[in-house]
């Protein structure tokens, strides 16, 4: 391979790997529980949204 090439697949592995690890911070921080559209509302508990399936 060229010295182009190889400086090149540097980069972009630095890319994908800086942003997966970047996404897993995020997660960390924010997880999935308390963001999003309904964040914590009362009305997607766990316990509620369980009893809908079972009606």
């Amino acid at each position: 391979m060229s010295g182009i090439a190889i400086v090149m697949m540097a980069l972009f592995i630095l890319i994908i790997w800086g942003g997966f690890i970047l996404a897993v911070i995020n997660l960390t921080r924010h997880p999935d529980d308390t963001s999003g559209e309904l964040a914590d509302a009362p009305h997607a508990a766990n316990e509620v949204l369980a009893a809908h399936e079972e009606q």
